[in-house]
């Protein structure tokens, strides 16, 4: 009486299926990978502009005003984001208001986010403007 062997494995076929499964896979997961990215970096400029909208109102609380320039802040805020994606400067012309930019770095991996490239603060007599649109300030 004859036995016969089953062979176990995988053959071309399997293994060919498997690759093409996992690259249409990667194919729909990747964008959204990278949004979700660029979102994580835009949070460096958010965090950025609320720290120095926290300090303006610890400064307003003291001296009445805003203060007119960013490092008269207290606890100094930095002139880079914490991650280091972000330049923030601060506008200001007069104690009712003030404007804060942060601006990705054009070496920085955010400066390919054009639509969020540019986030801004804006306090005008204690009204507040979140530019350039809410996705940017909500990633």
């Amino acid at each position: 009486m004859y036995t016969t062997q089953r062979q176990r494995g995988s053959t071309l076929i399997d293994v060919c299926a498997a690759c093409v499964m996992g690259s249409i896979a990667m194919v729909i997961a990747l964008p959204s990978y990278h949004n979700w990215i660029e979102g994580e970096r835009r949070n460096d400029a958010v965090d950025a502009l609320q720290r120095v909208q926290q300090a303006q109102a610890d400064y307003h609380a003291v001296h009445g005003g805003y203060a007119m320039k960013l490092d008269a802040l207290p606890g100094t805020p930095r002139e880079l984001s914490d991650r280091g994606l972000y330049r923030i400067t601060m506008f200001s012309d007069g104690p009712d208001n003030f404007e804060v930019h942060a601006s990705a770095l054009p070496d920085g991996p955010q400066a390919r986010d054009p639509s969020c490239a540019h986030v801004t603060l804006r306090v005008n007599t204690g009204v507040i403007a979140y530019e350039p649109s809410p996705r940017c300030w909500n990633p």
